[in-house]
């Protein structure tokens, strides 16, 4: 008589073990935040953070959130506009989608540099510089240092033998030093390097263009291989990056552009679209 009783106390066992219940670790009402998804946030979310803080803070964020929704739905009844905000948005999403893996499995964006160069010559007049750049170096070393003529003399020669001298020296000392002699740097900025004005500095560099001087307890070394100045046209090395993503973007505008004419036409010609 006892072994029935036994197997069905069993199975009733087994069946809760397999159908637990969900721990709830704070409510709204009907709205229930359960611990299964508070631990997945802690996992994702609180690094670093000790838990207890971490939950305290969540579970008000959620009841806060859950309470202005309520709220909000108290106050807003214009449904059918959020509706229809929301399906456009979801049209807008799938097409989006369907556009980028267009662009990806049938158009071969490449962009020559021929392209590049003939859309910099024929639009020169969107490229004018806002603000000088400079290409070139400068160096702060204590007055009186052992080796100010060994400085001066690479400064002058700039050689690529007498630069790495220069280099090598300044990392060994400790000195503060800049190079730019292969990429365009704002004038603005080595300006605020060296105790002259913006102005003062451009003056001299234009009258020569690698300068000394001394300011207080330091000795400045600034050279100017090129000089651009304001309102002068950017060259081609600094813009080629912008001319591509500029061509690409308008070369896909057309892509889709193409595409959507012609499933159209298709539409119109078939008689899927019909024009009364």
């Amino acid at each position: 008589m006892a072994l029935p009783v036994l197997l069905f106390a069993c199975r009733e066992e087994v069946s809760y073990a397999d159908y637990p219940t969900r721990a709830i670790v704070a409510s709204v009402g009907e709205t229930h935040l359960y611990k299964d998804e508070a631990d997945i946030a802690y996992a994702q979310q609180g690094r670093g953070v000790d838990s207890i803080t971490f939950m305290k803070n969540y579970v008000e964020r959620w009841a806060i959130d859950v309470l202005f929704q309520e709220k909000a739905k108290e106050n807003v009844v214009a449904t059918d506009e959020i509706d229809r905000m929301v399906e456009n948005y979801r049209r807008s999403l799938i097409q989006n989608l369907y556009q980028d893996r267009l662009i990806t499995q049938r158009l071969l964006p490449n962009i020559s540099e021929a392209e590049v160069r003939r859309f910099y010559e024929e639009q020169s007049s969107l490229f004018e510089l806002t603000e000088p750049y400079v290409k070139g170096f400068y160096v702060q070393l204590p007055a009186n240092a052992k080796k100010t003529n060994s400085v001066r003399k690479w400064c002058l020669r700039k050689g690529q033998e007498d630069l790495e001298e220069l280099e090598k020296l300044c990392s060994e000392n400790g000195y503060v030093y800049q190079f730019f002699t292969e990429e365009w740097f704002p004038f603005a900025d080595l300006a605020h390097k060296v105790p002259l004005t913006e102005q003062q500095l451009m003056d001299r560099l234009l009258k020569k263009s690698t300068i000394e001087f001394r300011e207080g307890a330091f000795d400045y070394f600034v050279c100017a291989d090129s000089i651009l100045k304001r309102n002068d046209i950017k060259p081609i090395e600094m813009v080629a990056g912008e001319i591509k993503e500029l061509l690409l973007n308008s070369k896909k505008a057309n892509f889709i552009k193409e595409v959507k004419r012609s499933l159209y036409d298709d539409a119109l010609n078939s008689g899927r679209v019909i024009l009364y």
